[in-house]
């Protein structure tokens, strides 16, 4: 596992600014926030000399003493206010500017429960992209879960997210019929005609699209990071962030007791 890089940490530094009321946040709380956001592990959880930072807090640290956020106009240092200690980062227009073009990817990014590792692959892809005139598109799976107020807030979103929807449910449904992977309920064996085709797709990873891409090659390449899940798995997949659970940690919870997926 490759350590954290400090571009991979700009996005959701800045993130984190704009959602503080003073549009500024301490190096203190940055790191605290971002090791809540990534929960390192691997080398990145390693100690690293003597002030009790971890490698990934040192690169948090990093993005002060390297000037990184400045260099880019993205955000300016004040070691004082008003003549007083304050060492807090603070968001520029231009700051503002790369975080609202991309907000959607962070929204996606932050509001599911990817790895750390998938984490910093996908703010990566987005920083590496940031100079070209092709915009990084998302497939979110709560645009597939949430019908109605999403549809008609992202519709573009929603449109290709149930592209993908439709073409992971035809990719695993077998003898017409649909189950969920983990715990194998049939929403059409137990509603009947009603239940038909209904399952929540989930995303083990990050799903991007570059503008201009050929979708269908896209939602061919996704289908191998997303999953059909019932309601239920679902929300236990996601119910601790801190600790998501994958299929697999999921199918043993399901099966400690009963082989739910035995065939007639």
């Amino acid at each position: 596992m490759a350590r954290v890089t400090e571009e991979q940490l700009i996005l959701p530094a800045l993130y984190l600014m704009n959602i503080s009321p003073t549009k500024s946040i301490t190096t203190t709380e940055m790191k605290e926030d971002l090791v809540e956001i990534f929960k390192p592990t691997g080398k990145d959880n390693e100690l690293a000399g003597t002030r009790g930072d971890t490698l990934f807090t040192q690169k948090v640290r990093n993005l002060k003493s390297h000037d990184k956020l400045e260099k880019l106009g993205y955000a300016v240092y004040h070691e004082k206010i008003d003549g007083e200690p304050s060492g807090r980062f603070e968001i520029t227009v231009a700051g503002r500017q790369y975080l609202d073009k991309n907000m959607d990817i962070v929204d996606y990014l932050l509001n599911n429960t990817f790895s750390s590792e998938d984490l910093k692959v996908a703010f990566a892809t987005v920083y590496n992209n940031r100079d070209k005139v092709k915009k990084i598109e998302i497939f979110d799976e709560n645009a597939t879960v949430v019908e109605g107020t999403q549809a008609i807030a992202r519709t573009k979103v929603y449109k290709r997210s149930n592209k993908l929807r439709k073409k992971a449910i035809q990719f695993y449904t077998v003898n017409d019929r649909i189950k969920c992977q983990a715990c194998c309920f049939d929403f059409e064996e137990f509603y009947g005609e009603y239940g038909k085709n209904f399952i929540e797709i989930h995303h083990q990873k990050p799903v991007f699209q570059f503008d201009g891409d050929d979708l269908e090659r896209t939602i061919k390449k996704a289908l191998e990071n997303v999953i059909p899940v019932c309601s239920n798995c679902h929300r236990m997949i996601h119910r601790r962030r801190d600790n998501p659970l994958t299929l697999d940690e999921l199918k043993e919870y399901v099966r400690q007791d009963l082989d739910f997926c035995s065939e007639d």
